[in-house]
């Protein structure tokens, strides 16, 4: 196929040529690959360290056997390549400052051959691995920032956390996370979306263990790869699995004392060689913390103030499963299987006092009080199936993922409604609430590189999301006859089935790097509410999302490069299954919560430019065009006069967003970063049938810092401030938190205590208003936040065997 032809083909006007473009060009690719050069064939080295990252700048020895003649000696880039004769027995030798030594006999035949090269880092004992090459820990690459995790667990009691300490990500109330702009981001674990809610998945993260999280990828603006539901960006969660080579494994305890105390224990354990790697761990959790919110909601139409005092404890217990393994059937094709199990059993009990009055008047018209009992148990299983074919040597390869997950949620409510003024009978009510989630997906990639310098990616993605809601609720008066409660009482069925495929081409001209791309979205959502009543909705729509990708050189500074990217995208927000439901969940006797059958997904357009200074983020602005948006409010019933929150598409916004960085690089004795974003919000919407329109800018700045005392004790302080901004129309005053750890190094650098405190200053305090149309509501929201923790983390390693040199001794000089 000419080049010509190709790009003739990848410019057919037709979407339904890319599938058709996905397999020709794969089948070609591999026709090509088996063609081999008369004389010489290539020994194609990718070389990586203990971390399994690109590692440069090792010194290689290619000898030649039997005679131990020296062929060539060169310091390797990260994928390198040696030109070796067909029929030929070789000897390769890697060495590398603070590394162990590869040896490895090859021998030659008449095709390429691919070698995957690990160099591990230099170990006391032979018995024994300890990591001790240092990962940045922040950097940029293309359209991502890479955030190591590693830190940030060491003071941390769940995953939930360790996102809230990411830099430049915020979490609200709710359990949304936002990167850039006011769309909260999409959250993906190990590259896949979970369609769950954000209290679910809050909860689901709250129960993962700290030290399980590998990275965090932040894609503020992720490329046609990725799904284009996610206008706020991408914020995929990266999980541990095994090492490539050896067996290793650790043992970890820690206990963190708030109000109250979280305390865990767990273990992970490594085994590979070369072809064949598993791991598995296991984390017990048990937790419990609280949260205490002070409210006051005022209804000027009633001239009616209640305000509230509610006091919650969470107590709750975790465990953790996760297994999986993987096998290189040989140089090109590898397989593997990933299983994860965690179940979570909660308990939470709400006391909630209840006064009412006339605005600005003392004497009480109401007093009550709420209590609410909900025990939930939630079990979670992802079952992933993956395959790689590594098509050539310069980095063309095909992927495939199919997963199967399982989320299954029950909770058994009791609440009692006590009136003292006036005094009338109790109010007593339970019910059983069950959801089940069942989410298929499966994604195939092919990336294919050419000599020329072109990259060709291309892929589909098909997805299917089934939920079953089903709740049962009673109530009694007085202990009179228990009945159904209607309101409460509801069956109700969702289908989500979005399909997609995408291509995008990259290309570096001139010193500029250009990736555009286009995605192809088909989306069909139904919903049908059973009980109470029977009624359906459904969604069907077909979408296109443009993408394109600059990339250029500035200039050097002290040697390294300052690069230049630029970015234009378009995304879609489809509404969730929670926020669709119109089931309502029962808060207390004053509010409710429900979904919006009716709601409509929303659209952001966006420009980005940013500048990077040796793989770190310095500065980027931008600005987001959104209609539609659909954001969380409060109503009132008019015939009850009860308080719902929903869901309601209310206007448009344009937000215009400034981000710098500066920093020491890591490396020496002293490493920190410090950031800002500034983000400028016009809004204009309706509200409650008026006009709803503000101009608002906030600030948001985050800080990190190591100081490295000895090579065995080190300090990290981590903090973030937050202005005063608008969130979901609520005006949060400003505030922040800090953290600070220290790391100490013993038992031969097999072992690390660590010791934590939380939100020291406490400031991890969310005071909130909301005074738009006729309502005023203000308050605070308090949490166990302040939490010092002891952790303890025994790492044990054996190193693998070695490898034998099929029947070839080394050359003496290489035994040395």
């Amino acid at each position: 196929m000419t080049r010509v032809h190709f790009l003739k083909k990848i410019n057919h006007p037709k979407i339904l040529t890319i599938l058709k473009l996905f397999y020709s060009i794969f089948f070609i690719a591999i026709f090509f690959q088996l063609q081999t050069t008369a004389q010489k064939v290539s020994l194609n080295l990718k070389v990586l360290n203990a971390q399994l990252e690109p590692f440069e700048n090792a010194t290689a020895l290619l000898y030649r056997l039997p005679d131990s003649v020296i062929i060539e000696k060169k310091v390797l880039k990260s994928t390198d390549i040696f030109l070796v004769e067909q029929s030929t027995n070789y000897f390769l030798k890697i060495t590398a400052t603070s590394k162990q030594i590869f040896e490895k006999a090859i021998k030659v035949k008449l095709q390429t051959i691919q070698l995957e090269i690990i160099l591990m880092d230099k170990v006391e004992s032979m018995k024994e691995i300890t990591i001790v090459s240092k990962k940045s820990f922040m950097k940029e690459e293309d359209d991502k920032t890479i955030v190591d995790a590693t830190v940030l667990a060491n003071s941390s009691t769940n995953a939930f956390e360790v996102i809230e300490k990411t830099p430049g990500t915020i979490i609200d109330q709710d359990g949304n996370v936002y990167l850039n702009s006011t769309t909260p981001a999409t959250i993906f674990l190990n590259g896949r979306e979970m369609k769950l809610s954000s209290a679910d998945l809050a909860s689901l993260l709250k129960s993962l263990p700290a030290n399980s999280v590998n990275k965090i990828e932040i894609m503020r603006n992720p490329s046609a790869k990725y799904d284009a539901a996610s206008s706020g960006g991408i914020l995929n969660i990266v999980l541990k699995k095994g090492v490539k080579v050896g067996s290793s494994g650790s043992l970890n305890i820690a206990t963190f004392q708030g109000v109250y105390n979280t305390s865990t224990i767990g273990f992970n354990i490594n085994n590979g060689t070369t072809k064949f790697n598993s791991y598995l761990s296991y984390q017990y959790t048990k937790k419990n913390s609280f949260e205490s919110i002070i409210s006051n909601r005022n209804f000027d139409i009633d001239s009616v103030s209640v305000s509230q005092n509610s006091f919650t404890k969470y107590p709750s217990i975790t465990n953790y499963l996760s297994a999986g393994t993987d096998y290189a059937i040989n140089n090109k094709w590898s397989i593997g299987v990933d299983v994860k199990l965690n179940t979570t059993k909660n308990e939470n009990k709400s006391i909630n006092n209840i006064n009412i009055s006339k605005i600005n008047i003392a004497p009480l018209l109401a007093k009550n009080n709420s209590d609410v009992y909900n025990n939930n148990n939630a079990i979670f299983l992802s079952n992933t199936l993956n395959s790689k074919f590594k098509i050539d040597t310069i980095g063309s390869e095909w992927t495939n993922v199919l997963e199967y997950s399982i989320f299954n949620y029950h909770n058994s409510q009791q609440y009692t409604n006590n009136y003292y003024i006036p005094s009338i009978a109790n109010l007593n009510g339970d019910g059983d609430n069950d959801n089940d989630k069942k989410i298929f997906s499966f994604q195939s990639d092919l990336v294919l590189k050419s000599k020329h310098g072109f990259t060709f990616e291309t892929g589909l993605k098909l997805s299917n999301s089934n939920s079953n809601n089903k709740s049962l609720f009673y109530k009694d008066s007085a202990n009179q006859n228990r009945q159904f409660d209607l309101f409460q009482t509801n069956t109700y069925n969702y289908s989500e089935s979005i399909n997609a495929a995408y291509l995008q081409v990259s290309k570096t001209f001139f010193g500029f790097t250009i990736k555009p791309g286009l995605r192809f979205e088909t989306t069909n959502i139904s919903g049908n509410q059973i009980v109470p009543t029977d009624t359906n909705f459904s969604i069907k729509r077909k979408d296109v999302f443009p993408y394109v990708y600059l990339k250029h050189k500035l200039f050097k500074i002290y040697g390294q490069t300052l690069m230049a990217n630029a970015i234009f995208r378009k995304s879609i927000k489809r509404p969730y299954y929670e926020s669709l439901n119109p089931y309502p969940k029962f808060i207390d006797q004053y509010l409710y919560e429900a979904g919006n059958p009716l709601l409509k997904p929303q659209f952001t357009t966006n420009y980005e430019f940013n500048v990077t200074f040796n793989d770190m983020p310095v500065a980027s602005v931008g600005i987001n065009f959104t209609k539609d948006i659909f954001s969380s409010v409060i109503y009132q019933d008019e015939s009850t006069k009860i308080a719902f929150r929903t869901f309601d598409n209310l206007g448009k916004n344009k937000e215009m967003y400034c981000r710098l960085v500066a920093g020491i690089p890591p490396g020496g004795k002293y490493f920190f970063y410090i950031g800002g974003v500034y983000n400028y919000n016009e809004y204009r919407g309706f509200y409650q049938n008026q006009i709803f329109n503000y101009n608002r800018g906030s600030f948001t700045f985050f800080t990190f810092h190591e100081y490295k005392f000895t090579k065995s004790f080190t300090c990290n302080l981590q903090a973030f401030l937050r202005s005063k901004a608008l969130q979901n129309f609520y005006e949060l005053n400003t505030f922040g938190g800090m953290v600070v750890s220290a790391n100490k190094s013993m038992l031969k650098r097999k072992a690390n205590l660590i010791l934590s405190v939380n939100d020291v200053l406490q400031t991890n305090r969310v005071v909130f208003q909301f005074d738009r149309n006729n309502q005023n509501i203000n308050g605070k929201r308090i949490n166990d936040t302040r939490k010092i923790g002891i952790t303890f983390r025994y790492n044990f390693g054996l190193k693998p065997k070695e490898e034998k040199k099929n029947g070839f001794e080394a050359p003496a000089e290489a035994r040395e």
